[in-house]
């Protein structure tokens, strides 16, 4: 911490300090000898008095000193200041704005958003700036280097700025301005951040600002200054849709597909109106009552009769004044799509039931308005053997073998390029498999493991907790893991794996469900359950007692096991702004080149696929809304598909960061200046740029003084009563 002047020269007048001290030498009255009476008494009172007047006088003397000295210093103006920058406005700046352009700085007040009344703030920094000054504009959704304009062009730049539907984080945009104003020869370096101080925008858990500014100040001469200008509202009130998701991507034809949506507020009791649209129509409408700062869960159902094929909709809010507009409606896609057809293979019919009632429950068990997931053809393994055209397998979704004793080559062979087609076939072993026929080269080059002997489980066996980052049980991850460990297991096959991923095992450590991945134009996979998927009856079938897995509502892992071969799990269709968007091929109606459109005509995008692609990439997708992406067939029919963009849940979560956070992304308090709001801005500026004055107090020290030096004055002169 320094001391400076503003006016060093006048800092001399403190050598007129020594003025009382030259005309109280000069003015020392010379002794008058008086004849007196030769009275002892007297004689020694005038040597105490002397005495006694002559330490007044010095006092008087180092009191009229002072006030000359501390007239001096403060015609001089000191200050105290952290730097050394140069501090009246008419020298020349290097100076970087940078602008928070999310969704967020949208916030409306007495007219004004966030981002307005940013450009207003720096369009009087640009006022006091030389023509000979650097400017630096730098929008926080714009990666690109910035470039040095005058102020006048800077002005123009700003008053172009926009909200950005997908932001980088602050931090990376205050980056960019250091590295800017760093690189400039000229003296002073400022960086001045304006945003609404969201911590959405930031990356809290970065240190390269910090690094960057500590790298830049190194050098005494050519330190910068970092300012942030809160622009957040002091009392937030908002009602705005957090999140609308559909509970799968991909619905049943004829069924109803559920939308759930959560609505947040920030404010005092309100009521609002949700409503559903679809395709650009409306289709349900719901009163929402909402109680101060909380959140509410809203559903709605699609209707039944949508046809085949991709919908596009949203949730949206309606009945009341908002400060924030972008959070008022989020987008949703979804397919509509026939039942899954599902092959279930077995040497007997017992082997199938249990895998067939969860696939396709008898319709009397359905509840109201439900349709069937899966259609089911069930075919025994002789008839399969017997099967003409076995090209005709790629028709299913899924297939699965249970239990069956043994197949021919030529099934092997056929089941075999049916997974390399891309489809999904399921192995379930049990008490009828022959390990003969499950190990000879045509099923080793299909199956995910070699398989030894049937053996009987420890007491107390279990499954242990699943693979959890896999389709199969991600999706309700916390339910399968606890209902999977209380199924009890008895019997199971050894196997030996090769080329393949167990994705769930016992609680002893052995393979339970392996997978066998098969790349190609659309990855094909191979799912072995080393026990039984049926319950079995003595003497009719796999032998009563393999496990409990069929009474458990963790059996219910088939069905997502249809949704996981289809290749329909992993397919997304709703997206954040700037995700890269990727969508499914369908193996068999492929194109080479597709046309993707978005809400705006700018959003234009022409992506080609090779032929080992499975999936269309959409190169990060900014604007929020619908997406189009359409092709065509070799056939000439026409490929629509689609998904859908949402702002970041985060942007619609309207938390502050605190100033101790944006201390520790900056490294330390001297290296960020933040100023409250606009009121406080410039007297930030300039208690950082000149300093703290002195001025005031050595006024007030002057005053303290002068008030002394009169009251000792008085004292020690005024005559006293002749006694």
């Amino acid at each position: 911490m320094d001391i400076s002047l503003i006016n060093a020269g006048l800092a001399a007048g403190a050598a007129l300090a020594v003025v009382p001290l030259i005309l109280h030498l000069m003015m020392r009255q010379t002794p008058k000898h008086v004849i007196f009476p030769a009275l002892r008494l007297l004689r020694d009172r005038q040597k105490q008095s002397k005495k006694r007047l002559r330490v007044k006088n010095w006092l008087l003397l180092l009191a009229r000193m002072a006030l000359f000295m501390l007239m001096a210093l403060a015609l001089a103006r000191p200050r105290i200041t952290t730097e050394s920058s140069v501090a009246g406005d008419d020298v020349d700046a290097a100076i970087a704005l940078v602008f928070d352009t999310s969704l967020s700085m949208q916030y409306t007040e007495r007219g004004n958003d966030r981002l307005k009344d940013a450009k207003i703030r720096a369009g009087e920094i640009l006022k006091k700036a030389t023509d000979r000054s650097e400017i630096f504009v730098i929008n926080s959704a714009d990666p690109a280097r910035p470039a040095s304009v005058t102020p006048a062009l800077a002005l123009k730049q700003i008053e172009a700025l926009d909200f950005r539907d997908a932001n980088r984080p602050l931090n990376a945009s205050v980056i960019q301005g250091i590295a800017a104003v760093s690189a400039s020869p000229l003296p002073r370096r400022d960086v001045y951040v304006l945003t609404d101080l969201a911590r959405s925008a930031w990356d809290t858990s970065s240190t390269t600002v910090s690094e960057a500014i500590n790298k830049a100040n190194a050098t005494k001469d050519k330190k910068v200054s970092c300012y942030v200008l809160r622009l957040t509202p002091k009392e937030v009130r908002d009602v705005g849709i957090v999140s609308a998701e559909p509970a799968s991507q991909f619905a049943t034809q004829g069924d109803r597909l559920e939308i759930k949506s959560v609505i947040r507020s920030w404010g005092p009791k309100t009521t609002r109106v949700a409503e559903l649209w679809i395709d650009g129509q409306p289709k349900e409408k719901r009163p929402i009552e909402l109680a101060e700062n909380a959140e509410v869960e809203v559903s709605f159902l699609t209707p039944a009769t949508l046809a085949a094929g991709l919908h596009q909709g949203d949730i949206r809010l309606s009945g009341g004044d908002d400060n924030m507009s972008f959070d008022d409606k989020r987008f949703f896609s979804f397919v509509v799509q026939p039942a899954y057809r599902v092959l279930i293979i077995s040497d007997l019919s017992i082997d199938a039931d249990f895998v067939k009632n969860v696939l396709e429950p008898d319709p009397r068990d359905l509840r109201e308005g439900e349709t069937q997931f899966c259609k089911v053809t069930r075919m025994l393994a002789n008839d399969f053997s017997r099967m003409p055209n076995k090209s005709s397998l790629r028709e299913y979704s899924a297939i699965f073998l249970l239990n069956v004793a043994r197949l021919t080559d030529s099934d092997w062979g056929a089941l075999t390029s049916y997974v390399r087609d891309g489809g999904g076939l399921v192995v379930g072993l049990g008490s009828r498999v022959t390990p003969e026929s499950y190990n000879d080269t045509a099923a080793g080059q299909l199956l995910p493991a070699r398989i030894d002997k049937i053996r009987t489980m420890p007491q107390n066996s279990v499954f242990a907790k699943p693979d959890g980052s896999h389709s199969l049980f991600n999706r309700f991850r916390n339910e399968y893991e606890a209902a999977l460990s209380r199924v009890p297991v008895y019997k199971a096959w050894s196997v030996q794996p090769q080329t393949s991923r167990p994705i769930l095992l016992y609680n002893d450590g052995t393979p339970a469900l392996l997978e066998r991945p098969f790349p190609g134009t659309r990855t094909g996979h191979v799912l072995l359950w080393t026990t039984s998927l049926s319950r079995g009856v003595s003497g009719r079938g796999t032998d009563p007692g393999w496990n409990e897995l069929w009474n458990s509502w963790s059996f219910l892992v088939m069905l997502e096991t249809v949704e996981y071969l289809a290749g329909t799990s992993t397919e997304t269709l709703n997206y954040e702004a700037g995700q890269d968007a990727y969508l499914s091929l369908d193996p068999v109606r492929r194109a080479s080149n597709f046309a993707v459109e978005g809400p705006k005509p700018e959003d234009k995008q022409s992506p080609s696929v090779s032929p080992t692609q499975e999936k269309v990439p959409i190169s990060s997708p900014q604007s929020i809304g619908q997406w189009k992406v359409t092709g065509k067939a070799p056939d000439g029919s026409a490929i629509n598909m689609g998904f859908s963009v949402n702002v970041p849940e985060s942007e619609s979560t309207v938390v502050p960061l605190e100033e101790n956070e944006l201390i520790s992304i900056f490294g330390s308090k001297e290296n960020v200046h933040l100023a409250e709001d606009a009121k406080n801005w410039g007297e930030l500026v300039n208690k950082v740029r000149i300093g703290r004055e002195i001025f005031p107090w050595i006024m007030l020290l002057i005053l303290i003084i002068v008030t002394l030096e009169n009251l000792l004055a008085n004292r020690f002169h005024r005559e006293t009563a002749t006694a």
